[in-house]
């Protein structure tokens, strides 16, 4: 049943109240019935309001990534333009990575699937 929590929602007399978000996302990792609770949690606020009332505070920035027993949780910063260019540095150096991971799962499925089907 836990996985359909993803799905409740709370009333909106109780519901905490959270910034505008420009993404805000907690999505599962895991198929229904597989594992553990394996997920992703992304969210990074929009601040455009918060200029309008020279607010300059950074956004919130949130990039958790969990399997069925460990999470970890990327720092991004925007203080000065060298941690901002840094930022995107890492986060598309994080994405080439996972694209190469899932290319060599791919292949690695592929070989799986052919020594699966010789043994039968």
């Amino acid at each position: 049943m836990s996985y359909l929590l993803q799905y409740a929602r709370r009333p909106a007399a109780i519901a905490p109240r959270t910034p505008t978000a420009r993404v805000d996302e907690h999505t599962r990792l895991n198929r229904p019935g597989l594992y553990g609770d394996a997920f992703v949690r992304v969210f990074v606020e929009d601040t455009t309001a918060h200029r309008r009332r020279r607010d300059n505070r950074d956004p919130k920035l949130v990039l958790r990534i969990a399997d069925c027993s460990n999470t970890i949780n990327l720092e991004f910063a925007l203080d000065s333009p060298e941690l901002r260019e840094n930022s995107l540095f890492k986060i598309d150096t994080l994405l080439g990575a996972l694209h190469g991971f899932r290319d060599g799962l791919a292949a690695e499925a592929e070989l799986a699937e052919q020594r699966e089907q010789r043994r039968r």
